[in-house]
């Protein structure tokens, strides 16, 4: 299985790190996995991800932030 990719955008301003995430999801190929590290719960993004069929899970991180995991379904 490849390597995950990683946005951490844990330091960035609203909608930089949902910009990226949606740049990436287009190029994601079946079993490969893209994980993001951020502040706050992106709801915007998981609207996004159940409407165009990917999977996601998201937990919360012992800092306080979340880390998600999104594959093409």
């Amino acid at each position: 299985m490849p390597e995950p990719r990683l946005i951490d955008g844990r330091g960035m301003e609203p909608p930089e790190p949902l910009e990226l995430a949606v740049a990436e999801l287009g190029t994601l190929a079946p079993g490969e996995e893209l994980v993001m590290l951020l502040n706050c719960e992106p709801l915007p993004l998981y609207a996004i991800l159940d409407r165009s069929g990917y999977r996601y899970r998201s937990e919360r991180r012992a800092d306080g932030s979340n880390e998600v995991h999104i594959q093409k379904a």
